[in-house]
């Protein structure tokens, strides 16, 4: 008889960005700001994440600019082969969009989460671009939850 019973099974959650840099308006993410990389032999076999975003803007957002993108760059896809590093001239691999909520208030703490993110079967990296109109202040985070389907 087939399992029957779906449940999802978490890895331990990383801090792959535990202090990001300053990022301006309309700017990407550095790989200065990873912190911790996130491998294939650590996630094989977790096909999918759950990636949560902490920002604490320190200016109002706007109802008409709340998207921070995320990006994903492969690395050692074919040996020590890396796709290039997100920039503005170069956005690749969108995986989704983290919504901040418009606020006049300041300085209020935000986290937002995106589910079901595709991990590859190679190392990788995230990077976020923002797109919120105001400065997001250094210190800004990103977790990855590792996650797979287990049937019983």
């Amino acid at each position: 008889m087939a399992a029957t019973n779906r449940s999802i099974v978490y890895s331990t959650q990383v801090t792959h960005i535990g202090s990001g840099a300053s990022l301006a308006a309309g700017a990407v993410s550095a790989s200065t700001d990873v912190s911790t990389a996130l491998a294939s032999t650590n996630m094989g076999r977790y096909p999918l994440a759950d990636i949560v975003l902490m920002i604490a803007p320190t200016a109002s957002i706007a109802s008409t600019s709340t998207n921070l993108f995320l990006y994903r760059r492969d690395l050692n896809i074919d040996g020590t082969s890396d796709e290039n590093i997100p920039g503005t001239s170069n956005l690749n691999k969108l995986v989704g969009a983290f919504t901040a909520k418009a606020s006049t208030t300041v300085s209020t703490t935000q986290f937002m989460q995106i589910s079901d993110i595709t991990l590859p079967g190679c190392d990788c990296e995230f990077y976020v671009e923002n797109q919120l109109g105001v400065n997001v202040p250094a210190g800004w985070t990103l977790k990855v939850t590792p996650k797979t389907d287990s049937f019983a």
